[in-house]
């Protein structure tokens, strides 16, 4: 008789714990089928309020990141939109060099090819600092006139590794002299702290463009009995300085020749401070040498310029001066009277 009652009493037991399981699968089925209910309407309507899983919660929605700005770049061009003066100018620039009178070999008479230094700090050569932009948002500063050319392959530039405009340099290879290499650096997002690598390079800065040297040729032609001077090319000089901040010397970036860069600079004017009506192209400044500059190097034996054979700064201008004034004296001596 004992032994049917705990017989009994064993299937009661496992009749319970089958039913109390059934009911716990039930009801977590019934959990997880309205969990993924809300997540299906949580994708359907993106206004639903989001629910936290762990504890069934309504949490609150972090507001949207503001549209991501790209900054337009440095060098672009910004037209103004009203006109900026008295009357409307021609942005056309259409304008030509005049071309050159033509000299036969026969009447190269005589021949003189000296190197110049134009230095921006005099106050002759103050439209070479002229840093604005005209109404088409175009910059004035000669150097910026020059990159662009080149960056626009308006003109080739050549390596200063000589004068003679032997080899083509590429506008990337300036770039890199002019801004240094590009550099990896650590930047941290504002936004979602994410901490990734940027490719970042220095800025250029202009005022290290303190002076530009200028080859030419004096020529005498026989046929119109006049002394004509051409510039073959100009090369900008950027200054190095040492770690304490002092001068150390400037060496040239690259080598325009300029016969080619004459149509580039007729496109463009001329600051003047006495009257801003009246304004001259760049190659109207070249061609009329309205400029000032000292000679460092005239064409010699051995191939060395002044500072090489003379020491003191003094001297060095007064014996440039003196290979000028040996030029001019030479057009006088041809005269016959």
């Amino acid at each position: 008789m004992r032994a049917v009652m705990l017989n009994r009493i064993g299937w009661c037991t496992m009749l319970l714990v089958m039913l109390a399981t059934a009911a716990e699968a039930q009801r977590r089925g019934g959990t997880t089928r309205r969990r993924t209910a809300t997540q299906r309407n949580a994708q359907q309507d993106p206004n639903a309020p989001v629910v936290n899983p762990a504890t069934g919660n309504a949490v609150a929605t972090p507001p949207a990141a503001p549209p991501t700005v790209t900054a337009a770049p440095v060098d672009t061009p910004r037209k103004s939109l009203r006109i900026d003066g008295v009357v409307e100018r021609n942005l056309a620039r259409e304008r030509a060099p005049i071309v050159y009178d033509y000299i036969r070999e026969d009447d190269r008479f005589w021949e003189k090819r000296v190197w110049q230094i134009i230095d921006v700090r005099e106050k002759i050569n103050l439209p070479f600092q002229y840093n604005v932009e005209d109404e088409a948002g175009t910059n004035q500063l000669f150097i910026n006139i020059l990159l662009n050319a080149i960056k626009n392959k308006e003109v080739e530039a050549f390596s200063p590794i000589d004068d003679r405009f032997t080899t083509v340099m590429p506008y990337d290879e300036i770039q890199k002299k002019i801004t240094g290499e590009e550099k990896q650096v650590r930047s941290i997002d504002p936004v979602t702290g994410e901490e990734k690598l940027v490719t970042t390079r220095d800025d250029f800065d202009p005022s290290t463009i303190r002076q530009y040297k200028i080859k030419e040729v004096w020529v005498f032609d026989k046929e119109a009995s006049a002394l004509k001077v051409r510039i073959l090319g100009i090369a900008p000089l950027m200054a190095r300085m040492n770690d304490d901040g002092s001068y150390r010397a400037s060496i040239p970036l690259f080598w325009v020749y300029y016969p080619d860069m004459r149509p580039v600079l007729a496109k463009y004017d001329v600051y003047n401070q006495n009257n801003d009506a009246s304004t001259i192209s760049w190659e109207d400044l070249f061609e009329m040498r309205f400029f000032g500059s000292y000679i460092v190097k005239e064409n010699n034996t051995y191939n060395r310029e002044i500072k090489d054979y003379i020491k003191d700064g003094v001297m060095r201008l007064l014996e440039g001066q003196a290979i000028k004034d040996r030029i001019f004296n030479k057009e006088q001596d041809l005269w016959e009277y």
